[in-house]
């Protein structure tokens, strides 16, 4: 599966919300959260973008970089904060061949529920479910360690450029469309015993939420993390 496509979703998503938003999913096979857990944190997936006055976008790798960093650290703060024994997993060092193969499946799984659980109204036989899973064995993304839960978070974005701020506050006034920028994320929560996806969340920060500086990324991944369950 490839992650740009998921970047894509979420970048399409975004244009849909012109506020803070969580959409949140919990699994409804059987679960109960351990407490004192520990969790492997993936390093976050995130792609950053100046909107341009044309409407254009243009990935920066700049402000890519910081988002990444900030949410890292946002994340780790926040997990740390819950009670969470944090573990970093960074899929660019070193990973062994089934623990890529497992966070290409949890690729695959999220593409499958941004389409389905979000974007159309669902699948028939899986009305009032939600049973995401990437089976048996995803305890490798433990790498061997006694780790309970997985959380991986994808995240795109975009800010307006000056001249795209113009062009918008031109079109308000003539009551045409404007065209926002923002921030939308997608976390994944795996019970590594089982290897379900415990909890999803369709977050939104829309144009308040700027993880490009470190505060900005510690209120995004507090509203994100709102009803989650550990």
């Amino acid at each position: 599966m490839n992650k740009h496509l998921i970047g894509a979703a979420l970048a399409g998503a975004l244009m849909l919300s012109a506020c803070a938003t969580n959409r949140t999913r919990n699994t409804t096979n059987t679960f109960t959260p351990k407490t004192g857990s520990a969790t492997v944190l993936v390093t976050p997936d995130v792609n950053l973008q100046l909107l341009m006055a044309s409407g254009m976008r243009e990935t920066r790798a700049d402000w890519s970089e910081q988002g990444q960093d900030n949410l890292m650290a946002a994340l780790e703060k926040e997990l740390a904060a819950r009670g969470s024994k944090v573990t970093i997993l960074d899929p660019s060092k070193g990973l062994t061949p089934r623990q890529i193969q497992l966070l290409k499946l949890n690729d695959a799984v999220v593409n499958t529920s941004l389409q389905y659980e979000y974007f159309s109204f669902g699948l028939p036989t899986k009305k009032g479910k939600f049973d995401r899973t990437i089976g048996p064995g995803a305890k490798v993304l433990a790498g061997g360690s006694a780790e309970d839960y997985a959380l991986i978070t994808r995240a795109a974005g975009s800010f307006s450029s000056g001249g795209k701020i113009a062009m918008n506050i031109a079109m308000a006034a003539l009551g045409g469309p404007v065209q926002f920028g923002g921030t939308q994320m997608y976390l994944t929560l795996i019970d590594l015993d089982t290897g379900d996806i415990v909890w999803s969340n369709l977050a939104s920060a829309a144009t308040g939420g700027d993880i490009r500086s470190p505060e900005g990324a510690e209120s995004v991944v507090r509203a994100a993390l709102k009803d989650f369950p550990l």
